[in-house]
């Protein structure tokens, strides 16, 4: 199973606002839109629920600010000194788009409950975020029922929340393994994961099968499935089969990387002409000697 890239630092840092860089400036005329005064109230209400997305830069001091801009311009003028911030660690630093212009799903869920820990009611929460009751109670006890594996798993992503409410009705094991292929094959839906709970073993239910509901197209569904589940395995087998001339392969590259930055010639010409280069080669090394 491949590994999950986390792209943001679960736990927000506060950050002051003469240590966040803007990269890019608000029209003046944004502050008189609805939208703006809209997230005024809401922060003058019950506080800011969603935390701004920030990089680091090489100054370990001042990060740039990627999203929620018009949220920093607020937490300015109402004299906010510390400022909740995600921290991005995605290795190809996100710039501004829509992938991190909303919290993933468990994120939003930590923030609400603390909202609510807090003292903020639901009534007040949901008028702020601009949803309703119902919604807020689903988005408060999302994670009740899920095994602690599956939350990191998903811990980083933005998908349905009846995605939980289908899991829930699994056990904890049977959670884990359709929340992995899941994940193998990018296939985040609703309707997948209603497909997998209609092919789980009673044994492996915490409801009765009567209680699954049958679900639009379900032999096609269910077809998918096992031909995806066949697939998997073949993409397995194929790794697996190439897996020990990749690692040879790997070990004479570093251990020709190795001998090379060795030689005092090569590494006096790399350090003064390449340094970045150098400076690759020997992380390279470092890495693979522990892992190898």
């Amino acid at each position: 199973m491949g590994q999950v890239n986390i792209a943001f630092q679960f736990e927000p840092l506060y950050l002051s606002p003469d240590q966040l860089l803007i990269s890019k400036a608000i029209l003046k005329s944004t502050i008189y839109t609805k939208k703006y005064r809209q997230i005024e109230a809401s922060i003058r209400d019950i506080g800011i629920i969603e935390p701004i997305s920030v990089s680091a830069t090489n100054n370990k001091k001042q990060y740039i600010l990627l999203d929620g801009h018009i949220r920093f311009e607020i937490l300015k003028e109402l004299g906010y000194t510390k400022i909740p911030c995600l921290l991005s660690v995605d290795d190809e630093n996100y710039t501004y788009n829509k992938q991190i212009n909303r919290l993933a799903t468990i994120q939003e869920h930590y923030m609400i409950r603390r909202a609510i820990d807090q003292g903020v009611n639901e009534e007040r929460l949901a008028k702020a975020l601009n949803i309703d009751i119902k919604s807020i109670r689903t988005k408060v006890n999302l994670l009740n029922g899920i095994c602690q594996e599956v939350i990191n798993l998903l811990k980083n992503r933005e998908i349905s929340p009846n995605i939980f409410s289908t899991l829930k009705k699994m056990k904890s094991i049977r959670q884990i393994e359709c929340t992995e292929l899941m994940l193998s094959l990018n296939n985040l839906t609703v309707t997948y994961a209603k497909a997998l709970l209609m092919t789980t073993n009673p044994s492996q239910l915490l409801v009765s099968p009567k209680q699954t509901k049958k679900i639009e197209n379900s032999a096609e569904v269910i077809q998918k499935i096992e031909n995806d589940r066949a697939n998997l395995h073949l993409q397995y087998k194929a790794i697996e089969q190439s897996y020990a001339q990749d690692t040879l392969n790997l070990v004479l590259a570093i251990g020709y990387l190795t001998k090379l930055v060795a030689n005092s010639n090569v590494k006096n010409y790399l350090s003064k002409n390449h340094p970045d280069i150098l400076s690759g080669f020997e992380a390279l090394i470092k890495t693979n000697s522990v892992e190898i």
